[in-house]
C-alpha cells in the first residue's frame, strides 16, 4: 500500500504540457484537463496612510466609515488610487493613540460596511488601555462600495496604513486538496475516479501512416510548441513532428533523410532554435 500513501502528495496536472499515446499503429498527442475558477491573490504595495484622525476629532463610542477602494483623499492632501475598485479585501495596520477606555473596556472593531450605521459584529480587532499606543495588523473584507468601518468603544485617535490588497484571479486549479485525496483513499476504488481529471483526453492524431510513434522524445520549441522525434517502424526511419500549436492539433512531419532506425532517440532545442536529435 506504499504506492497509495504516495498519493497524499498533490498530483500536478499536465496542463499545457503534452502526453504521448501509442496504440494501433497510430501516434497521437493529447491534452490534460484542469479545473479553474476565481481565487483571491495578495498584491503587496508600499504602505500608504489612508486615515489619521489626530488632526481632527477623536472617535468616541461610534463608527467611522473609510472608503479604501478607487480614488480616495489621503491625509497627506493628495488624491490617489491605493486599492483598485475590484479588490475583495485590504491588508492594513491600524494604530490607537491617545486612547481612553469606556469604563473597564476600550476596543476597536474593523469590519466591511456600506454605511456608518451598519451594526458592528460582536468582535474585537484591537483592545487598548488608556493613554497607551497600540497597533494591530489584519485583513479586512471590503464592502460592495469599497468601504470598511472602524467602531471604537471608548475614545481614540486612529491611524490606518494599507500595505496590500486581495483581488480575484482566474486560477488553474492544478492540485487536489488534502481532503479530496483523503476522501478518495477511504475506498481504493475511488483512486481511479480521483485520477480521472488528469487522464489524457481530446486526442489529436499526428501521424497514422504505417506503424509509427515508438521511441518518442519531446522538447518545447522557442515558440512554445512541442517538437517530437519518433520511430517509423514500417519504413525503419526516424521522423520529427513540429507542432503548430501547444496541443499539437496540427503538425508538420518530416522524415530525417539517410537515417535508418531512429530507435531510442533524445531531442533538445539548440541555441539557434533548431532541434538536435
Amino acid at each position: 500500500m506504499a504506492s497509495l500513501a504516495k498519493l497524499r502528495t498533490r498530483w500536478a496536472a499536465i496542463g499545457a504540457a503534452c502526453a504521448v499515446t501509442l496504440g494501433g499503429g497510430t501516434f497521437g498527442i493529447v491534452q490534460a484537463s484542469v479545473s479553474s475558477g476565481d481565487r483571491a491573490v495578495y498584491v503587496p504595495i508600499t504602505p500608504v496612510r489612508v486615515l489619521d484622525t489626530r488632526a481632527g476629532t477623536p472617535i468616541t463610542n461610534t463608527t467611522l466609515k473609510v472608503v479604501v477602494e478607487g480614488s480616495i483623499n489621503l491625509p497627506s492632501g493628495s488624491t490617489e488610487v491605493v486599492v483598485p475598485v475590484d479588490a475583495s479585501a485590504v491588508a492594513l495596520n491600524f494604530t490607537v493613540t491617545e486612547g481612553q477606555k469606556n469604563g473597564q473596556y476600550g476596543f476597536v472593531t474593523a469590519f466591511p460596511c456600506t454605511s456608518d450605521t451598519d451594526t458592528p459584529p460582536n468582535a474585537s480587532s484591537l483592545n487598548f488601555e488608556s493613554k497607551v499606543d497600540i497597533a494591530n495588523a489584519m485583513n479586512v473584507t471590503t464592502s460592495a462600495n469599497g468601504s470598511i468601518c472602524l467602531y471604537v468603544y471608548g475614545t481614540a485617535d486612529l491611524i490606518v496604513d494599507i500595505a496590500g490588497y486581495y483581488i480575484d484571479h482566474n486560477h488553474d486549479d492544478r492540485y487536489y486538496t488534502e481532503t479530496e485525496v483523503d476522501t478518495a483513499l477511504t475506498n481504493k476504488a475511488d483512486v481511479a475516479s480521483l485520477m480521472a481529471p488528469i487522464v489524457p483526453s481530446l486526442p489529436a492524431t499526428i501521424d497514422s501512416t504505417g506503424s509509427v510513434g515508438a521511441h518518442t522524445s519531446t522538447a518545447i520549441g522557442t515558440n512554445g510548441n512541442p517538437v517530437i522525434s519518433y520511430h517509423d517502424e514500417t519504413n525503419l526511419n526516424l521522423k520529427v513532428a513540429t507542432c503548430n500549436n501547444p496541443t499539437c492539433t496540427t503538425s508538420t512531419n518530416t522524415t530525417i533523410a539517410d537515417v535508418t532506425g531512429g530507435l531510442h532517440t533524445s531531442i533538445a532545442i539548440g541555441t539557434d532554435g533548431n532541434p538536435i536529435i
